[in-house]
């Protein structure tokens, strides 16, 4: 599993591990899709309903033990429960990126506010933060989607980052994860990788090279292997 968030970055570093949790509980083989997303959601309620009974029981005059999804409440109390549970956020927005047992990629997302899991596997990207809006219209017009070479598919990331730092908030640092069932790699802009694998194409200085040659025009083909024929040898 793979994860980037926005917001409180404490709060998603205290999700994550909570997700996984659940994540580990699938049986290696038994990994799907659908157990995945379940997983998923499972964790992001766990740790929402562990924030409402620190945070918000409180203010209600209530202990921490006294909030049970499952119990019958005296109905006002119930109504300014739901009301306040309604409206309480975890803090941060995660998009989350996961492999099967058959080696197929999925993409979710997940909203701070409600618990529910989206699936962002078609058409194959997401985003979340400040300059989200900007990236999903820069994939949006490249038509980006799920299956797309690698290269081709981390230079359409590339864009759409430079785009969104037309939004506030957003700055210039670069950090990319490339992953497959099997290994992943990183490319950053930060000083050190901290010993962590750099991919041989998709790294900063190729992307630059990348930017002056297709912005704007079309990326068909990106990381397209050209073999020669025979007459042409």
């Amino acid at each position: 599993m793979y994860a980037v968030a926005s917001g409180d970055v404490s709060r998603a570093a205290q999700l994550l591990p909570c997700i996984c949790t659940f994540l580990r509980e699938i049986p290696k083989g038994e990994r799907t899709f659908g157990k995945a997303q379940i997983a998923i959601a499972e964790g992001c309620f766990a740790y929402k309903h562990h924030l409402f009974t620190l945070f918000e029981l409180p203010n209600l005059r209530l202990p921490p033990h006294a909030f049970d999804p499952n119990q019958t409440l005296e109905p006002a109390l119930n109504e300014k429960i739901q009301e306040a549970w309604s409206q309480f956020d975890m803090g941060c927005d995660l998009v989350i990126a996961a492999f099967d047992d058959e080696g197929k990629a999925f993409l979710f997302e997940c909203n701070a506010q409600q618990h529910v899991v989206h699936n962002r596997s078609f058409p194959g990207f997401a985003a979340v933060g400040s300059g989200a809006d900007n990236a999903l219209f820069w994939l949006s017009r490249r038509e980006h989607t799920l299956g797309l070479l690698p290269l081709r598919a981390a230079y359409h990331a590339y864009e759409a980052k430079l785009t969104a730092e037309g939004s506030a908030h957003v700055n210039e640092h670069l950090d990319i994860a490339v992953a497959t069932v099997s290994d992943h790699w990183f490319c950053t802009t930060h000083r050190s990788l901290h010993g962590k694998k750099e991919h041989p194409d998709i790294n900063l200085s190729n992307l630059k090279r990348l930017l002056e040659e297709h912005w704007i025009k079309k990326t068909d083909d990106i990381g397209v292997v050209i073999t020669k024929s025979a007459s042409q040898k």
